[in-house]
Formats: structure tokens, C-alpha cells, sequence
């Protein structure tokens, strides 16, 4: 039915609304695909776990295209059964206790960040209260074995739980979905409730990376500091951060952190929520651990894996074809979802090269090389961070210094990319100038630059040293 439609030239109304619902269903039966393999090695099927989840996604766009032609449809999802009511009585309560406003609701907001991932712990264990589930914020194995005791269902059925909340063990979780955004937030006046936010994520375990005897070291800090003390600190940044250099015997930099960690970005407070990553200590049973790997690694046949990564790829390819060739028969209110689609489902593919690339590396390298022209382009994305004393000026690579200028310009719409061009090379004048455009202080200013990859040292940052895929 799907290809008798493309090959129309114009659709009616309930034809275009037939393909979406046929492509819906067609997109369920890959998302099925993902986790129907056994004996899978751990970190490949976390990694198709978390592209499983990022599926969801566009799933959810293709609901609103089929909203948009039957208008119903969701109202009808939402007020069938009573738990529907339940479980949004869960995330209104999430969102009036949690300082993001709309932006929970941005798909990339639904991978990795605490707060989230903690909301949809509460829907799929109502047994536990958000009070219990707090007291597991990066202690991911404990949580595994209370959950057991406390509901008596299997480990296995708990990962399971904790996967479909994108409580991942070792995926960064926003690698697929992440961008800069445009729309940078404005810098507000701190009220009441923002100040509980802070208050509550200062507290806890947090892992703080320190230079010492000019090596890095991670160290983990039990910040627990009484809310009275806290709150005599309220307008104090700079106070604040040196009761916790007092108090825990940190380094500057390590305060700083643990106040970023917390929310509190910088003394004009802009606040970003903290993303979730998960903190792996030292259980002592590392080896046996490693040990397990290397048998279950042993068992893997990685000609069936790179047979399943290649199915998978090809349904991929199928569906991003069947997006591609509606795109022109549908009007552009869809066109603007479908563009948001096809960008999520081409990164899904890239991903999956990805995964192919440590199971077949002979094909994927006969792809990438199979062109000689190609060889520049590939040398400019190997990653060079591991090389010693190597210099990575800004200025040297223009992909890194354009990402750059587009973020500036983003956070400072002050200035122009062509002003930005003119300062190439002499950023404390920049600093001079941002500072009469925009009336902040210098440490503002400086933070933000940093912030957008204009560092001091003019060095290209590390999240942009492996520019491309």
C-alpha cells in the first residue's frame, strides 16, 4: 500500500493520513528488531538500547503528523484508560517541582538528565516514592538491588525498567540527539524556587576532576552542607565556593564544579540542568567482572553480529526512503516534522556505521576508502587527542573555528559573525568588545567564550577536537 501511494502524484487527505499510519506501524516492527537478538555482548546491546529509545522519538513525531491530519487521535490515546491521568498527574508534579518549564519536553531534554530520568523511574516502580528513588542518584547498581527487595521482580526485568528511562550504565546518553542550541536561555533573577533546585543538587556524591602533582585525579566529594548554611549564600557565588573549598579541601577549580554540577552556572546565575552521568566506583569486583566479559566476548560469532547490524541498517535505509520521497506530497507544517525525522534517522544510521565499523572494520574501511579524493576528508576526522605535545590551534582547522563563531553569535547576538572574523587571533580585545556591547562583567564574558569553545589558550576545545561523524 505504502508504494502504490508514492507513486500517486497528489494524495487526498485520509490517503496521506493511511501512509502514516502504515509507516507507524512499519517503524514499530524495526523498533521491535532492536532487542530481539540473544546472547549479545553488553556494550553492543546498550548502544542498540539507547538507539531503541532514540527511535521512540521519531515515533512520537510520526503520532504528530498523524495528529495533525486526524486531530483526535491523541485525545483519544490520552482518555481512554484512567492510567493515562495518573501517570500525567506524575510529570505535572514533575514539572512544577523542577525549574525547566517547557523545555522537559524538548526531545533532547529526554535523555540523561536526573530530574527526567527520575520521573520515569516513579511511572515504572509506583511502588517506590521519589524521596527513595533520590537517594540512588548515581548509585545505579545499588538501585538495581533495593528495587529487587522492595518489588520482588528479577534483575533482569529491572534493567529492562531502567533502559526504557534512558538510566544507562556506560552510553553517553545525549550522543545522538545533542546540539547547540540557537536559543540560548536568558540569564533571570533567582527566585525561591530555583534556589531549592540548587540546594538539592549541591548535595550528594559528586565526582570532581583535580590536578595534583600535575596529574589528573578523579575524587569523589559527600557534599552536605545544612540548607540554614546554604542559605546565608544565596547572592554569595563566590562565598559559597570557598565554604566548599574550606570545608571538603578542594582546589578552586574543584568548587567550581561541584556549584556547576548543582545548576549554578556562573554569578549572573544561568542556570542549566546537570546532566546525569552515572559514577562507576571500585566494588572490588572488577576483575571477575572483566573476566565474565572476556568469556561472554568469546562466545559472540561477530559474523552473526555484523549480519544483524547490516538487517538493521537496511530497514533503516528503507524507512528514511519512504521519508524522503513523501516529503513533497504533504504540506509544510509535516514537511517541518518530517525534516526533524529524517535528521534523527540519519544519525541513527551513522551511529549503526558506527557499531558495524568494530564488527566488520574490512567493509566499513572498503566504504569510507573506496574513493582516493576521500583520503584528506579522512585524515581531518581521525582523533588527534591522544597525541603528546601536539598543538591544536583554533584558527588552524575552519570547521572548528566556524562551529565556534555560530555559537558565539548564538549566546552574543550582539556581535556579528564578520566582527568575530576581524578579532581572529586577538580575543582579549573581543573580551573588551563584548564587554561594551553587552554591559556584563569580564569574568561573564570570559566564562561564556569558554563556554562556546573560544578558549584562552585559543586551543580547539575538546568536544570539537574529532570534528564530523
Amino acid at each position: 500500500m505504502i508504494e502504490l501511494m508514492l507513486n500517486k502524484e497528489s494524495l487526498a487527505v485520509r490517503e496521506k493520513l493511511a501512509f502514516f499510519r502504515s509507516l507507524l506501524r512499519s517503524e514499530m516492527e524495526v523498533l521491535n528488531e532492536y532487542c530481539g537478538v540473544d546472547n549479545m555482548p553488553k556494550r553492543y546491546a546498550v548502544e542498540l538500547c539507547h538507539l531503541h529509545n532514540i527511535k521512540k522519538v521519531n515515533i512520537a513525531r510520526l503520532l504528530s503528523i498523524i495528529e495533525f491530519y486526524d486531530p483526535d487521535f491523541i485525545k483519544t490515546l490520552a482518555l481512554t484508560d484512567p492510567r493515562v491521568r495518573k501517570f500525567v498527574g506524575y510529570y505535572f508534579d514533575f514539572l512544577r517541582t523542577n525549574p525547566y518549564g517547557y523545555e522537559a519536553i524538548e526531545p533532547q531534554n529526554l535523555f540523561g538528565n536526573w530530574d527526567f530520568i527520575k520521573y520515569k523511574l516513579k511511572v515504572l516502580f509506583p511502588e517506590l516514592t521519589l524521596d527513595e528513588i533520590e537517594r540512588f542518584k548515581f548509585k545505579r547498581r545499588e538501585f538495581v538491588e533495593y528495587a529487587r527487595k522492595k518489588t520482588g521482580e528479577s534483575e533482569e526485568v529491572i534493567e529492562s525498567k531502567l533502559s526504557k528511562a534512558t538510566w544507562y550504565e556506560t552510553v553517553p546518553y545525549l550522543e545522538l540527539e545533542e546540539e547547540m542550541s540557537k536559543q540560548w536561555h536568558p540569564e533571570p533573577i533567582m527566585t525561591d524556587e530555583d534556589w531549592k533546585f540548587i540546594k538539592r543538587h549541591i548535595k550528594g556524591r559528586k565526582n570532581v576532576v583535580i590536578f595534583q602533582d600535575g596529574k589528573e585525579k578523579l575524587v569523589y566529594v559527600e557534599v552536605d552542607i545544612p540548607d540554614e548554611e546554604l542559605d546565608k549564600y544565596k547572592k554569595d557565588r563566590d562565598g559559597l565556593k570557598r565554604l566548599l573549598m574550606q570545608k571538603y579541601n578542594l582546589p578552586e577549580d574543584g568548587a567550581e564544579q561541584i556549584l556547576r554540577k548543582a545548576g549554578w552556572e556562573s554569578e549572573t546565575y544561568h542556570i542549566i540542568p546537570p546532566v546525569h552521568t552515572d559514577v562507576v566506583l571500585d566494588y572490588g569486583e572488577t576483575e571477575k567482572e572483566l573476566e565474565e566479559e572476556g568469556k561472554e566476548e568469546a562466545n559472540v560469532s561477530y559474523h552473526e553480529l555484523a549480519n544483524f547490524i547490516r538487517y538493521l541498517g537496511g530497514l533503516e535505509l528503507e524507512e528514511l526512503n519512504y521519508f524522503e520521497l513523501i516529503y513533497d506530497k504533504v504540506e509544510p507544517e509535516v514537511q517541518s516534522i518530517l525534516d526533524q525525522v529524517i535528521r534523527t534517522q540519519r544519525r541513527i544510521l551513522g551511529k549503526l556505521f558506527g557499531i558495524f565499523y568494530t564488527v566488520d572494520p574490512l567493509m566499513a574501511e572498503a566504504i569510507l576508502t573506496i574513493k582516493p579524493e576521500r583520503f584528506e576528508f579522512l585524515k581531518s576526522l581521525t582523533v588527534k587527542e591522544t597525541v603528546r605535545n601536539k598543538e591544536f590551534n583554533l584558527y588552524s582547522n575552519l570547521a572548528a573555528w566556524n562551529i565556534v563563531k555560530d555559537r558565539i553569535v548564538s549566546r552574543f547576538p550582539e556581535v556579528s559573525y564578520e566582527e568575530i572574523e576581524e578579532y581572529k587571533g586577538r580575543r582579549q580585545d573581543f573580551v573588551k568588545l563584548l564587554m561594551e556591547r553587552t554591559k556584563k562583567s569580564q569574568e561573564a564574558v570570559e566564562r561564556g567564550l569558554e563556554e562556546c569553545g573560544w578558549l584562552k589558550s585559543e586551543e580547539i576545545p575538546p568536544f570539537l577536537r574529532q570534528i564530523g561523524p
